[in-house]
């Protein structure tokens, strides 16, 4: 068992009502029951776990050790081990998600998102946004992001110009369709259909808010 209010959450999934989270200093990935408020420790991995996606097989996870940084691992849940993994594109990844048998992967800093075949790892397209995104995630046929706009100066902006929200891609379109404010700064999110789940920068364990949020 773990105390959720002493853990710092870096990535999560929602599948139905049970929330995936996690955590990278501990190394491991859990999972919380928001009804029953009970978090049980699944893996315990040998690197930082930055973000997790489950998958019918097994669980998609964004860890440490790669080449140039940070990779992605499969793991069966069913037989305790890798399956597959390969290297971020960039060495970088800020979250993952896995919509229609493809991974969506952000890199937050560089301003790009990148569709990744999950058989191979291999690269499908790249998609620029206009503004940093991070911490991906799939509902139904849905693809939620965490977007920020720094302000006019970027990172040297002052930090009450910067703004945050949640926001829905269209992979179609290959725009945003949908942009919630919020009025906090997320460091991961989770979107269950009716709330979204959060993890606040700084913060310690979760929290959540209904949509539309405004």
């Amino acid at each position: 068992m773990l105390e959720l209010e002493a853990i710092s959450i870096a990535g999560m999934h929602c599948d139905g009502g049970l929330l995936w989270i996690a955590v990278p200093k501990e190394q491991l990935v859990a999972t919380h029951d928001p009804d029953s408020g009970k978090t049980e420790v699944k893996l315990a991995y040998t690197h930082e776990v930055w973000d997790v996606a489950e998958d019918p097989e097994g669980l998609w996870l964004v860890t440490g050790g790669g080449k140039l940084g940070r990779r992605i691992v499969f793991w069966s849940l069913k037989e305790q081990r890798e399956l597959k993994q390969f290297d971020c594109p960039d060495g970088a990844a800020s979250g993952l998600a896995q919509l229609h048998g493809k991974l969506w992967l952000a890199h937050r800093h560089n301003r790009k998102l990148f569709c990744l075949d999950a058989r191979s790892g291999k690269v499908n397209w790249i998609i620029r946004t206009d503004h940093e995104c991070f911490s991906p995630a799939a509902y139904k046929n849905e693809l939620w992001l965490i977007e920020s706009d720094p302000g006019p100066l970027g990172h040297w902006s002052r930090a009450q110009e910067c703004k945050y929200f949640f926001s829905r891609f269209d992979p179609v379109r290959e725009r945003m369709v949908e942009r919630l404010p919020v009025a906090l700064i997320p460091s991961c999110m989770a979107f269950d259909g009716g709330r979204f789940w959060y993890a606040e920068e700084g913060k310690r364990g979760l929290a959540s808010i209904k949509k539309p949020i405004f």
